[in-house]
This record gives structure tokens, sequence and C-alpha cells, in this order.
């Protein structure tokens, strides 16, 4: 009697057990199949190559240059000075001892600097030029540089962009004084960048270049080619400079 009763609980909870099963079946099934909702990674953004170079230039020397030896205040024309402070008209020569003083300092940087001048075989400005123009091929932003020994004519000589250098004054200047004094070479170096198809300025800087070496005045007067290779080296300096200047500036265009 107790087990015809007990026997319908049983079997009543052994068909609860197996729906709930086949239910966990079908629902780790579903999961299983189920199109995954994981979003996927975008792909990375190109990368932007630089710019194919487009442009070529031409490299010219131009201009007169005046080598000097610069040291502030010249001892003839501080003597020139003292003399007329003491001399009873002093104050109304004073206007014609302006000039005479630039004169005295003038002969005597230029005959210093004759003792020094180091008789380049080319002018300074194409010695900048020539230095110019291996920073910018190096850069790669041009389809060509040429240093030209004048402005290109005809269509002979292509070329989109002109860049004409000068170097007004060039040569040794004070940087410490002393016993003995200490000099280094110097360039004023300018640049001006002009299109050749329009002829309109689209570039122009002007750079004052000092060595970095410092000498005494008079190893440069006993050795030539020591003050040869100095200045040479302050030459291409200003160049190099010249040249990190146009790229810089037309970084965005070029």
């Amino acid at each position: 009697m107790t087990g015809d009763l007990m026997a319908p609980g049983l079997d009543h909870w052994i068909s609860r057990l197996t729906a709930v099963a086949a239910i966990l079946l079908l629902a780790l099934t579903a999961s299983g199949c189920a199109p995954s909702t994981t979003t996927p990674a975008a792909p990375p953004p190109p990368v932007a190559r630089p710019a194919e170079p487009t442009l070529s230039v031409a490299i010219v020397g131009t201009g007169q240059s005046q080598f000097a030896v610069d040291e502030p205040s010249a001892q003839p024309g501080r003597t020139l000075d003292e003399v007329l402070r003491w001399y009873p008209y002093g104050g109304m020569l004073r206007p014609l001892a302006g000039v005479l003083h630039r004169a005295v300092n003038r002969y005597f940087h230029t005959d210093r600097g004759r003792t020094i001048d180091p008789a380049l075989p080319t002018p300074p400005s194409s010695i900048v030029g020539q230095a110019m123009a291996r920073s910018l091929r190096a850069s790669g932003r041009f389809t060509e540089v040429r240093v030209l020994d004048g402005e290109p004519t005809g269509d002979g000589q292509p070329a989109d962009m002109i860049v004409r250098v000068t170097v007004p004054t060039w040569g040794v200047m004070r940087v410490r004084s002393g016993d003995p004094d200490l000099v280094s070479g110097f360039v004023d170096a300018r640049a001006l960048m002009v299109a050749r198809s329009t002829g309109v300025v689209v570039w122009e800087t002007e750079e004052d270049v000092t060595a970095p070496q410092r000498l005494p005045l008079e190893s440069l007067t006993r050795d030539r080619d020591l003050a040869r290779q100095e200045l040479v080296g302050v030459l291409e300096r200003a160049g190099h400079r010249l040249a990190s200047e146009l790229l810089y500036s037309r970084s965005g265009e070029l």
C-alpha cells in the first residue's frame, strides 16, 4: 500500500528533473551557437606617406664679400678720442673726428686682415652655397639641387626656385679679451629664394654665424692653412644654417 502511494510521487519528481535538464541543455546549446556580440577591432588608420618632392632648386652665389678682422673698441680710435678731449677746439672737430675714427679703424682692420686672409680658391658665397646644397639634397625634399656659377638662363638649366646667397662680410672677430685675446671666425650670410617663373620672393633670411672654436689671433696670422681651415669651416656652417632655416620655414609647403 505504501509503495503504491510513493511511486507516483517519485515518477513526478523524475519527470520534473528530466524537464529541467532538457531546458538547461537547450540553453547551453543556444548560447554556444549564438553569434558573438563582441565588436571587432577597427583597422589601424592609414599611415600618411611623405609627399614626393616636386621642386628643383638652383643656388647662385652673388654680391661682393669683404674680409674683416673685427675687434671692438680698436685702440687707434680710442687714442684719437683721448686727444680731442683735451684739445681746445675738440668739440668743433668731433663730427670730423667720427669720420676719421671710422677710417682709421677700417684701415686698421683691413691691414690686420691682409695677414690672415686665407685666399680661398672660390668666393665665400660659393662655399656657403655648396654647403647649403648638400644639406638640401640630404633632406630629400627637392627633386634636384644644383649650385651654379651664375643665374640660370634659357631652358638648358631648368629650376623651379632660385636661391641667391650673399656673404657681405666674413672674417675673424674677438670673442674674449685676455692675454692673448681669443678670436673666432664669423660669417654674415644672407639668402633669398625666388620663383623662377614669376620672380616673386618666397623666402629670405639673414644669419650671423660664429665658429665654436676660440683661438689666439696670432695662431691664424702665423698659420695660413689653419686660418683657411677655420674660415672654410664657419662658411660651411653658415650654409647648413641657411638650409635648416629654409626647410623649417617651408616645412608645410614643400
